[in-house]
């Protein structure tokens, strides 16, 4: 880790004032982190290991099973996909490494709710009201989300019994072959990329209009629903760190042939 990098870290973790100020992610991939290095036997942050894992079942946990963005605020309630993904994570690490059945089964719930949260084609929402436990706004679908960070999440919470993490794992893969709203691949072979998401047409530039949807629907106590194909839109862009979650996903798999070796991809090899 260069010099500067690891210089901000060490200050983040010894002052702990400034944990609150920690989103979902950064927290989470702190601790993953920590975690990460310490099996590899660098063991120099692994005291910071505990309290933050204390830190987080304290302050972004909820009864419903699902993580908070944020350890105070306004937006505390509204925390994305992503959030859930790597808290759940952090603490499937935490408590592999310590063994923290707690930490464990916290991961467990988180994953147990978002497959009971998941579209009827496969789809993993955007946001969450975590407080309620329920879907605030289901788009943008990010691919990231279908081929990457769940199955990332969902191969721990296999090992870890959670019932329908493999079919949930396959449903949102298969999304993104062409079993979703517009019946499109997101997968572009012969550039070796991939779409974005589906997003509302009307919010193809402007995310402001979903914000106020997702608030309305957190404090009127309504549950966000799928819309209309007609209303939707491919997203055409693809950022490398997505590129990097799949192989990261599935590099080493080899008990799901039936998505790694799709003709999608042996046809990108052409």
């Amino acid at each position: 880790m260069p010099f500067g990098a690891s210089k901000i870290i060490r200050q983040l973790l010894e002052d702990r004032s400034q944990w609150t100020d920690f989103r979902a992610q950064d927290l989470g991939m702190l601790l993953t982190g920590i975690v990460a290095q310490a099996a590899e036997g660098r063991t120099e942050l692994v005291h910071h290991a505990a309290p933050l894992f204390n830190f987080l079942n304290e302050s972004y946990t909820t009864e419903s099973g699902l993580f908070c963005d944020t350890a105070t605020g306004y937006r505390r309630r509204f925390a994305s996909f992503a959030a859930q993904t790597v808290l759940a994570f952090a603490c499937y690490s935490y408590g592999e490494f310590d063994g923290d059945a707690e930490a464990i089964e916290l991961a467990n719930a988180c994953v147990r709710r978002l497959i009971a949260l998941q579209g009827r084609q496969g789809e993993w929402p955007w946001l969450f009201d975590a407080e309620r436990g329920e879907v605030v706004d289901f788009y943008e679908v990010y691919s990231v989300h279908q081929y990457g960070m769940a199955p990332a999440l969902l191969e721990i919470a296999e090992r870890h019994n959670v019932e329908g993490a493999r079919d949930a794992l396959v449903r949102g893969f298969t999304w993104i072959l062409g079993e979703n709203q517009l019946k499109r691949s997101m997968l572009l072979p012969p550039l070796q990329m991939s779409y974005r998401s589906q997003v509302r047409q009307s919010e193809m530039h402007a995310r402001s209009r979903g914000m106020f949807r997702a608030v309305a629907n957190a404090y009127l106590d309504r549950k966000a629903q799928l819309i209309s194909p007609a209303k939707l839109a491919l997203r055409a862009e693809c950022r490398s760190y997505e590129l990097g979650w799949i192989l990261w996903s599935f590099g080493e798999r080899s008990d799901l042939p039936q998505l790694t070796q799709n003709l999608v991809f042996s046809r990108a090899l052409r």
